[in-house]
C-alpha cells in the first residue's frame, strides 16, 4: 500500500488535500481546520491510468497554491502490530455495543460476531485470522439466509486457503470442491477490492474478503475494474445473502438512440433492468443503433433494431 501525500494551503483557514494511489484506485481526502473533512475514491481501468490521474490531481493542487508537506501519522502504520479484531472492537461508536467475537467450534483462528441477528437486516460476521491475528479474511451472511452447516462447508474450504486473497492478485474465482448451499464457486478479493476494512482505516490493508458465488456472476478473465463494479457498484451482487438466486454478469456496450442512456463504447457492468430497457428501446431506435452484451464466459451477442430476439433468450445466454 502506497503512503498518503499531503498538501496544504494557508488562507483564511488552513486547507489540506491528501492523495494516495493503490493499484487502480486513487483515494482523496480534503478539508480545512474549520470544517469536517471529506473523502472520495476514483477507480480507473488500470494502474497506469490511475498513476496518470494522480499526477494530474497533484499538478492541479500545486497550480492552486498548495504546498506538499510531510503526511500525518497514518493509522495503518501506527497500529500495524495490533490484532485486527482488537481494532474492530475498539472502533465501535460511543453508543454502540462493543462487538463480541466468539471462536467458531471446530475451526482454528475463526471468530464470529452476531450483529442484531433478530433484525430483518441483521447478519453474522466471520473473520478467518492469519499472521497471529494481524490480518484476516472476512465475510458476512445475512441472518435470514444463515445456516450453520452451509457456513461450515465454506469455512472448511476457506481455512485451507486463507492466504489466497493476499497472494498478489486483486481477485480469484475458485471452483468449490463441493457445493456450498446453491453455490459452486468462491470469490477471493484483495483488501483493496473487497473493502472489508473500509470502516476501520487501521485494518484497511489487512482484511481481505471471500464469499461464495454462482459461476455466471464473475467471469474468469474479468479485470479488477469490472469485478469492483459487480460487487460494489449499481449492479452489485447481494453477496451477503446466501439464499439468493443467480445474478449473472450483465456487461454491455451500446449506442441506442433515442433512449434514456448515453452511448457506452466500452463494456461496463449494468443491471438486468438496464438491459431490458435498452432492448425495449432498440426496435424503434435509429437504424445505426446497436447493443452488445457479453456473458461471463467472454462470449458476446450483438443486437440491432431489426434483431428478433427476446429478453429471455438473452438472459439464457448470460447464464
Amino acid at each position: 500500500m502506497t503512503r498518503w501525500r499531503r498538501f496544504e494551503r494557508q488562507g483564511a483557514a488552513m486547507e489540506y488535500w491528501e492523495i494516495r494511489q493503490e493499484g487502480i484506485r486513487c483515494f482523496l481526502r480534503w478539508g480545512s481546520d474549520r470544517t469536517s473533512g471529506k473523502a472520495s475514491t476514483t477507480i480507473l481501468d488500470d494502474e497506469e491510468q490511475a498513476r496518470r490521474h494522480a499526477v494530474r490531481k497533484v499538478d492541479d493542487r500545486l497550480r492552486k497554491g498548495f504546498t506538499e508537506v510531510e503526511p500525518r501519522c497514518d493509522p495503518a502504520e501506527a497500529e500495524a502490530g495490533t490484532p485486527v479484531l482488537e481494532l474492530v472492537s475498539r472502533a465501535a461508536g460511543p453508543h454502540a455495543p462493543v462487538p463480541e467475537f466468539l471462536p467458531v467450534d471446530g475451526f482454528d483462528q475463526v471468530f464470529r460476531c452476531a450483529r442484531t441477528p433478530d433484525h430483518p437486516r441483521g447478519f453474522f460476521e466471520y473473520y478467518v485470522l492469519r499472521e497471529q491475528g494481524r490480518s484476516a479474511v472476512r465475510f458476512a451472511v445475512r441472518a435470514g439466509s444463515h445456516q450453520d452447516a452451509v457456513v461450515a462447508g465454506f469455512l472448511d474450504f476457506l481455512c485451507s486457503r486463507r492466504d489466497l486473497a493476499f497472494a498478489g492478485r486483486s481477485h480469484r474465482k475458485v471452483a468449490l470442491p463441493d457445493p456450498v448451499g446453491p453455490f459452486g464457486h468462491a470469490l477471493f478479493c484483495s483488501p483493496a477490492l473487497g473493502r472489508a476494512g473500509a470502516g476501520h482505516p487501521a485494518t484497511a490493508a489487512r482484511v481481505a474478503t471471500a464469499f461464495p458465488v454462482f459461476d455466471c456472476e464473475i467471469g474468469d478473465e474479468d479485470p479488477e475494474v469490472l469485478v469492483d463494479a459487480r460487487i460494489h457498484g449499481h449492479a452489485s451482487l447481494p453477496f451477503s445473502d446466501w439464499g439468493r438466486q443467480p445474478h449473472p454478469a450483465v456487461d454491455m456496450r451500446f449506442d441506442v438512440q433515442p433512449s434514456l442512456y448515453r452511448p457506452s463504447p466500452k463494456f461496463k457492468a449494468f443491471r438486468p433492468a438496464d438491459l431490458q430497457k435498452l432492448m425495449d428501446a432498440l426496435p424503434t431506435a435509429a437504424p445505426q443503433s446497436w447493443l452488445e452484451v457479453r456473458s461471463f464466459r467472454g462470449a458476446t451477442t450483438r443486437l440491432r433494431p431489426d434483431t428478433t430476439v427476446s429478453f429471455a433468450d438473452v438472459w439464457s445466454f448470460l447464464i
